[in-house]
């Protein structure tokens, strides 16, 4: 599937459908919010910020005046901070019997090499720890979905072709070593190095890396979701090179002016991970989209060949349970669940 898929015509309706759209202040998250609510569902939106509501709830209200407000509900999220990610999905099953679609869209790109909190890398943390915490939180909302009449729930991740395309196929990844966290990369050579950090305005290898763990952890949810036998469906999805407010902040000149002329906009970027999270030909056709990677507009495309090595697979999985647990009962809350 190649040709654009449009989300206005080709969605399903959603009336009775509890979403939740990480990262909504802005970009794709926001049209993806407009595009569900449109549709009927009731959509729950993440942000970093109370002000940040407040704009992108000004700013859906005034692109889409038809939309029922009272469907729309915010909730604080951050994805770098795990007593965040515990209040919010605590939040959500306070108010919320069940979750129907889950779509996973906040991520980070930045130049720093700090750890966040001390703990983790950045890109690690945001990309892939953070939504790895927030799913296994809100988990029993969407095993009570699968209780419904016509059931049909899913975990849709984003991630980038970049995992791909940006790391050679004997890249050195380090997912099945308990530094994977605190330092994913290794070393690369200082070409790579310049090519992320001064062409892209951000660590692009980092950020690869951490979309290779995002794309490990659709396919590693979905073969755990398959062996309790519930019916959802986990994928992980490459939106396009996508002209966002966030790729405009971080990017030089060049890299912007590229930008303007060929990336997609939010709202074309929206329809890839709404096609996942809601198409009928997925739900149909489930056996061939299990655990995938898809790009525009719904395309079923082979990652990087790490996604395919068990060691590493099995290793990622490992590590962040075993590091996420520890510093869960570090905080004083809760530790995962089982999946």
């Amino acid at each position: 599937m190649t040709t654009f898929w449009d989300p206005l015509r080709e969605m399903p309706k959603l009336q009775g459908k509890i979403a939740v759209v990480t990262g909504a202040s802005s970009g794709i998250g926001l049209e993806m919010v407009g595009f569900l609510a449109i549709k009927g569902a009731k959509v729950y939106c993440t942000t970093r910020s109370e002000d940040k509501a407040k704009t992108a709830r000004d700013v859906l209200q005034a692109k889409y005046p038809e939309i029922d407000q009272e469907k729309v509900k915010w909730l604080l999220l951050d994805l770098s901070d795990l007593q965040s990610i515990t209040d919010a999905a605590d939040e959500l099953k306070n108010s919320e019997t069940k979750l129907d679609i889950l779509i996973n869209n906040a991520a980070a790109a930045t130049t720093s090499h700090n750890l966040v909190a001390g703990r983790w890398e950045w890109h690690m943390a945001v990309n892939f720890i953070g939504p790895f915490l927030f799913v296994n939180r809100v988990l029993p909302l969407l095993k009570k979905a699968t209780n419904d009449s016509n059931p049909d729930a899913r975990i849709v991740t984003l991630s980038s072709i970049a995992h791909s395309n940006m790391l050679p196929h004997n890249f050195e990844f380090q997912f099945d070593s308990p530094l994977c966290l605190t330092n994913p990369v290794i070393s690369y050579p200082w070409q790579w190095r310049y090519i992320g950090r001064f062409v892209f305005g951000f660590d692009m290898i980092r950020y690869a890396v951490s979309k290779a763990a995002v794309v490990m952890f659709a396919k590693g949810l979905q073969s755990r979701l398959d062996a309790g036998g519930l019916p959802i469906l986990s994928l992980s999805v490459h939106p396009g090179e996508v002209a966002t407010e966030g790729v405009m902040a971080i990017n030089n000149v060049f890299i912007k002016a590229i930008a303007r002329l060929t990336f997609l906009t939010s709202q074309q970027g929206a329809a890839t991970p709404l096609f996942a999270a809601t198409a009928n030909k997925i739900r149909q056709g489930q056996d061939n989209y299990r655990g995938k990677f898809l790009t525009p507009y719904g395309k079923i495309q082979a990652p990087h060949p790490v996604v395919e090595d068990p060691k590493q697979l099995q290793g990622l999985w490992e590590h962040t349970t075993k590091e996420v647990n520890k510093q869960l009962m570090a905080l004083g809350l809760p530790p995962l669940d089982g999946w």
